[in-house]
């Protein structure tokens, strides 16, 4: 992920630019990423003991370490700009979620996450393999060639490593509560001088920027804000709110999930976005004075789906028609940004927008089934 040419795709720019990161970087660079959860903190803290005596053990390096957790209110997982997370995640087919009430929009294949599985073309994505010979015990299951003829007389001599297997996208964004509060504040205060509209206040900003109120209702269904509602992510954008009236159309809502809302046929734009999703997992941490979140996300094509989204939605100066403005919430906007919030008579525009994360660390990496790590221990 710290090449030169991932940090153009990626806009780690200025101080997200990967010299400055703490882990990740090709001069701190980082092999294996390990994630413990446990249900208090007292066993975790054991899990975690455990973990480092045994890496000391076997001479590996310890390059950085975080204390994760899940912040809460009511339900819903909460970061730190105070905003409800993951409201909006992409449903496997086939798994328990899929047979419950809702949009079929929402459903993809799992050959978009996981190897060894049809994606939503109906094609296997690349897998990792070994040769059969390097797994002598038969642990990896045979690397499917579908219906081409056997080489020589004989099949596959190939085992699949990656089956049931995922890669990851992990990044430690840095978050600036206090300069998106402030930002978000003054900007209020700005506007409504500008417009005589007293009801313009910070969490309208803010809402306006992320895409979504900070219960987690979303700005198309909801748009004025009314208190007690549940968390929606059935809408859509063509259909519902095409001008972006209600959720701007440079939202970080819109940019990360387009939907429908990309080209005149909303049936084929959706299926074209399906092929660009992402299984999205964020955990909050707090270091010393450095507040933030570990973003992670699951995708069999790190190319067509995390860094696609990252580049051509997130971070393009020239999504939905508009002019030199990125992602107002997570983009590399440096004191220079800029974000257009359509309104009936006209629109609005928030400028000078800094940069409200900053990029710590990351890296891209395999996250093995259960029959990989079997055969990894059976080679040592």
């Amino acid at each position: 992920m710290a090449t030169e040419a991932r940090s153009r795709v990626l806009d780690d720019i200025g101080k997200s630019a990967p010299e400055r990161w703490a882990w990740g970087s090709q001069e701190k660079p980082v092999d294996v990423a390990v994630i413990c959860y446990a249900g208090s903190y007292e066993t975790l803290d054991t899990d975690i003991q455990s973990l480092l005596h045994a890496t000391d053990k076997a001479g590996v390096q310890r390059v950085a370490q975080l204390p994760l957790e899940i912040r809460r209110e009511g339900r819903h997982a909460v970061e730190h700009f105070g905003f409800a997370d993951g409201i909006s995640q992409p449903i496997v087919r086939g798994t328990p979620r899929a047979n419950g009430s809702t949009s079929s929009m929402h459903l993809i294949e799992p050959g978009e996450f996981v190897l060894g599985y049809p994606d939503e073309n109906g094609f296997y994505p690349p897998s990792p393999a070994v040769a059969e010979a390097e797994d002598s015990e038969g642990i990896l299951p045979a690397l499917e060639i579908g219906d081409a003829a056997p080489l020589f007389g004989r099949k596959a001599t190939m085992r699949d490593f990656g089956r049931n297997g995922s890669f990851m996208v992990i990044r430690q964004l840095e978050q600036h509560v206090s300069t998106f509060n402030t930002y978000c504040r003054h900007a209020a205060e700005a506007l409504r001088t500008e417009t005589g509209n007293a009801a313009v206040d910070s969490k309208w900003i803010a809402a306006k920027m992320v895409g979504r109120w900070q219960d987690g209702t979303s700005l198309v269904r909801n748009p004025n804000g009314r208190p007690d509602r549940e968390p929606d992510n059935d809408f859509t954008f063509a259909a519902e709110d095409p001008q972006g009236l209600h959720c701007p159309l440079g939202s970080h809502v819109r940019r990360s999930n387009p939907r429908d809302s990309l080209g005149d046929d909303p049936e084929t734009q959706l299926r074209i976005n399906n092929r660009h999703r992402i299984l999205r997992c964020g955990r909050t941490y707090k270091n010393g004075q450095e507040a933030g979140l570990l973003f992670m996300c699951l995708n069999a094509d790190i190319e067509r789906q995390y860094e696609f989204m990252q580049q051509s939605w997130v971070s393009s100066s020239f999504f939905q028609g508009l002019t030199d403005e990125k992602d107002p919430t997570i983009g590399a906007n440096e004191g220079k940004g800029r974000f257009s919030i359509p309104m009936d008579e006209g629109r609005l525009v928030l400028r000078d927008l800094p940069g409200f994360v900053t990029t710590r660390g990351g890296g891209y990496f395999f996250m093995p089934s259960r029959s990989s790590l079997r055969y990894l221990l059976s080679r040592l």
